[in-house]
Order: C-alpha cells, then structure tokens, then sequence
C-alpha cells in the first residue's frame, strides 16, 4: 500500500509530505524524511551515481525519481514496486501540468501553500487512497508517535561526527 508521497526541490526543501493509507506513517518527522531523501540523492550526484530509484528501508520502500529541479519519492509497503513506480509517474505528470513553472523553477522563498490541495487532488482523481482517517484530527492515533528507521539511522550518523 502507498503510505506517503514527498516532493523536494533541488535545495533540499520539503515542498509537499501527504499520508495516505495509515495517517501519521512518518510520527512527528516528516522534515527527517525529507531531509533523508534529499540527503541521499544528493549524495548520488556527488558519487556520480546514475540514479537512486529505490531505498529500502525495513519492509518500506522510497521510490524516488527526479524531474526538473524537483524530486519526488512514494513510500510503500508492499511488494508493488513496478506498479507503485507507474502510479508515481502518473503522480509528476499531473503536477506538471498543474504546476508547471514549479518543476523548472522553485525559488527558496516560494509559499508551498501552493501545493497543500494537490494530495486531495490526488484522493479526488482515484490516484491515491486516504489515509485511515480512524481519528478527528489525528488526536489519539497510534501513527503519531511512531518512528521510522531513519531516526535510529540519523542517531547513528550523528554519533559517528562527534
């Protein structure tokens, strides 16, 4: 099931994080996440990597691929992968066309407010499927406090500077 969509402009920024499937799939950390995936695209330009297409991280997988000044990753947990790829591809092509000067050109002090009604454009077209909505505003949700392999990934690094 996709559980997250995440668009990043080529600065690192976190343009848009939606749930989808389970609410709060990332806890409290959807800038980590961002912050994550930047991290390690970055690091495969710097390595002159071709691509980082996938990150397996437990059983939940990033699907990532880049357009324009943007790069735009699903998460997933299930073995879907081909599919999942399909549906992010579909996913870039409606945002181009919606937003079309933002895949080219995304200035830092752009509102990203801009972007906050593209995941519901998504439920509405039946590209992707809500989240759980099991909770009024989420209040009492299990997912909120839950955390990702990134963290303990992100606590590793750290220590290893110091």
């Amino acid at each position: 099931m996709i559980r997250n969509l995440i668009i990043i402009d080529a600065n690192g920024r976190g343009l848009l994080s939606a749930n989808f499937g389970e609410c709060h799939s990332f806890g409290e950390d959807n800038e980590l996440v961002s912050g994550f995936i930047s991290a390690v695209y970055s690091f495969s330009k710097m390595v002159d990597a071709e691509t980082v297409d996938e990150i397996q991280l437990g059983n939940l997988t990033f699907l990532l691929i880049s357009k324009g000044n943007l790069v735009f990753a699903l998460s997933a947990d299930d073995e879907n992968s081909i599919e999942h790829k399909a549906t992010l591809v579909r996913i870039i092509d409606l945002f181009e066309d919606l937003y079309d000067y933002y895949t080219v050109c995304v200035e830092p002090d752009i509102d990203i407010a801009i972007f906050k009604e593209f995941p519901k454009f998504l439920v509405d077209q039946d590209i992707l499927q809500p989240n759980c909505g099991n909770y009024t505003e989420c209040k009492g949700c299990p997912n909120s406090t839950r955390s990702l392999p990134v963290q303990e990934m992100t606590r590793q690094l750290d220590s290893y500077r110091t």
